[in-house]
């Protein structure tokens, strides 16, 4: 074989090494993209699954009845007068001031809802508007019960407040809608998270086998 063959089939090896390592390289690249995306994806789902369950407790503890924060349970007052109303317009207000003092747990589950939209679409990113319908719900229902306190109810005026008191937490028992609400938001996003979290931990135990 003459010189000019021997090194014409070297170059030709060598740019076969070259590109045989540029394939590998990019292969390796994009495995690494798609394994932090993944791993994106599911550090964000860890984030508003947990995000969900602590303003569901938020929620739930705001409609608490409030009759044990402004007294014992006994009733000083039985004649009724000025006294018991201040204390009814305390207990119809302390939703909202429950939920003022965690307002910033709720801005930053609200804050990653289009980030969450981005890897998981639209669609699955809807329970995050029925936790900021249920919050809105209970704070303006609370807002019209102190505005139309004292004033007679009848009629379509005494079946919202009765909607304004539900809404608050005050009567409902097994029946709270707004309750069921909640809760189906909570399931709608686990559906969602839960099968990568758990696909996640999963991969970790077998690396550690």
């Amino acid at each position: 074989m003459s010189p000019d063959w021997i090194s014409a089939l070297a170059n030709l090896m060598t740019g076969l090494a070259a590109v045989v390592a540029g394939w590998a390289g990019v292969r390796g690249l994009n495995a690494w993209r798609t394994e932090m995306v993944g791993r994106r994806k599911t550090e964000l789902a860890e984030e508003v699954l947990a995000g969900f369950y602590r303003v569901r407790d938020i929620l739930t503890w705001a409609r608490f009845p409030a009759s044990d924060d402004y007294h014992d349970g006994e009733d000083d007052h039985p004649g009724g007068g000025p006294v018991d109303e201040e204390l009814e317009r305390g207990e119809i207000f302390t939703p909202v001031d429950r939920l003022t003092k965690e307002s910033q747990v709720f801005s930053e589950l609200q804050a990653s809802r289009y980030r969450f939209m981005a890897y998981f679409g639209e669609e699955a990113a809807r329970p995050f508007e029925e936790i900021r319908a249920i919050h809105s719900e209970v704070i303006d229902s609370a807002h019209n019960l102190i505005r139309t306190y004292g004033q007679e109810q009848t009629g379509s005026a005494e079946a919202r407040r009765n909607q304004w008191e539900a809404a608050i937490g005050w009567g409902e028992g097994d029946g709270d809608i707004l309750r069921r609400r909640l809760d189906l938001a909570v399931k709608a996003i686990e559906q969602t998270c839960r099968p990568l979290i758990e696909e996640r931990h999963k991969t970790r135990r077998n690396g550690l086998m």
